[in-house]
């Protein structure tokens, strides 16, 4: 729900690359692996600055990152060994390369960069040209700020993203140039199946990941996206709701899936706005309009869920909405956002509603320096429109299928029921269906960003157990595989 703005993000390209072998050892303590993390990796960056903890970050990230695929490439490879990158690492102070618009010293030696030495301010990228891995360390620009924000993990799947494309690089993909969004998404992919084995507690530097830390990642990862493309052309890494889902499916199916012969074989749902009055809204209904007890969103949820019951032999009892900042409700604990099955109603609190409705991050670059600022409580209408959908999975929940609603399968039931709603909704794939609304094209990213934000989730329907990446892998389930598949 945004305008399209400049920003560059994790290119892959003729200017973008990976290389160079690394290294990395675990520590060991009376025969037994360490659960502290390894002492600093002493990689061979050119460029770097040794008084960067943003290279420090990057160094340990990609120490374990090479490990990793060491172990893994060969799953993928039909069995032949990893190869070093060829072209080296190359850390830039992207600050410096604003003001001159160049890069001196060792550093401008990257092919990439020699092609176009602007391209790596705020970015990191992979090099066709040499097989190397470049990045901007400036503090003040977005992999920093974000870091910084967010923590190191975030950092260490950026480049978990960029040796995916080194990976790709070898296994041949690109020699058939397929679509720049496929072979991001093949890095998304690749970035969450490292991101599996952090939080399995196998990565040397790596050695305190918890879900709720893979969880700050996955919204830093969210939080650097693309903006809404403009144009069809402009479509490259793919929106929030792809990049999350690419790297959901990292994490539970692995290096085979993500290199599969099929893996290309995935629709995406970025697409550029249509709509000039849509456009001039940043995508967004009002608040009032959001929440209004007959408005569209009531009126549609009802619509979608009244068809989905009748195809399997139901019915759908229509659900309302209750404003109230006293709520009663005999068989549910009353939050500022919940179902109550007593009177087959959403009730929620309007302060809350405002809440989530101005709740999206986002990054604001400043065109000349490339300085980055995290901004923060940005419109969203799909937010409490995704706590409104949740509610009415609840609804089906109980209604047609007779089960419980106090516990973490039903929370992750109807996240699942919200993203079947959000497909129905996010194309008008079917001209002759009389729907009320349509998602603008980057609702799917509120969606996402609500499912991980934990203070709205805990001031609605609670966490109860479940953490953003249960609720990301629960929307995209429904999203691809409907009602059925909840």
């Amino acid at each position: 729900m945004r305008k399209p703005s400049s920003r560059w993000m994790w290119v892959v390209s003729l200017v973008a690359t990976t290389g160079l072998a690394l290294s990395a050892c675990g520590t060991v303590l009376n025969g037994q692996p360490s659960t502290e993390n390894a002492p600093n990796a002493n990689l061979n960056v050119i460029g770097s600055d040794p008084n960067s903890t943003f290279d420090t970050s990057v160094k340990n990230a990609l120490s374990d990152i090479e490990a990793f695929w060491k172990i893994n490439y060969p799953k993928v490879s039909g069995g032949k060994p990893l190869t070093p990158l060829k072209g080296g690492l190359y850390s830039v102070d992207g600050l410096a390369v604003a003001r001159t618009h160049e890069v001196s010293g060792p550093a401008g030696k990257n092919a990439c960069i020699k092609s176009s030495a602007t391209f790596i301010i705020d970015n990191g990228a992979f090099c066709l040209l040499d097989d190397s891995i470049a990045w901007d360390r400036a503090d003040t620009h977005l992999f920093a700020q974000l870091a910084k924000q967010y923590g190191t993990l975030m950092v260490a799947l950026v480049f978990a993203h960029e040796f995916g494309h080194a990976i790709s690089y070898r296994l041949g993909v690109f020699d058939n140039r397929p679509k720049t969004i496929f072979t991001e998404s093949q890095a998304d992919c690749a970035a969450g199946a490292w991101a599996r084995s952090a939080l399995d507690q196998q990565n040397p530097h790596f050695r305190d990941v918890t879900p709720q830390k893979i969880d700050d990642a996955l919204a830093g990862f969210l939080d650097g996206r693309d903006s809404t493309p403009g144009t069809i052309a402009e479509i490259s890494h793919g929106n929030g709701f792809d990049r999350l889902s690419a790297l959901a499916d990292g994490l539970d199916k692995g290096v085979t899936y993500c290199f599969s012969k099929t893996y290309f074989n995935r629709t995406f749902t970025e697409r550029p706005f249509t709509d000039p009055k849509d456009y001039s809204a940043g995508g967004n209904a009002s608040l009032t309009d959001t929440v209004a007890p007959g408005g569209s969103l009531v009126r549609d949820l009802n619509r979608f869920w009244t068809g989905a019951a009748k195809s399997i032999s139901k019915t759908f009892t229509p659900v309302k909405i209750v404003a109230t900042d006293s709520p009663k409700c005999p068989s549910t604990p009353p939050t500022t956002f919940f179902y109550c099955l007593d009177d087959n109603t959403v009730d929620f609190s309007t302060s809350f509603a405002e809440k989530a409705y101005n709740s999206l991050p986002d990054v604001n670059v400043e065109q000349t320096t490339g300085n980055v600022k995290l901004v923060f409580n940005q419109p969203a209408d799909f937010a409490p429109g995704t706590l409104f959908a949740i509610g009415w999975g609840m609804a089906v929940r109980h209604q047609l299928f007779k089960r419980t609603l106090d516990d973490k399968a039903a929370l992750i039931a109807a996240v699942c029921y919200a993203g079947a709603y959000a497909k129905d909704v996010n194309l008008a794939s079917d001209p002759g269906a009389t729907k009320d609304l349509l998602l603008s094209p980057s609702d799917l990213d509120e969606a996402v960003s609500t499912l991980l934000n934990t203070d709205l989730m805990k001031g609605s329907y609670d966490e109860r157990g479940s953490t953003g990446l249960d609720r990301i892998q629960a929307f995209v389930k429904g999203y691809k595989g409907g009602l059925s598949s909840c």
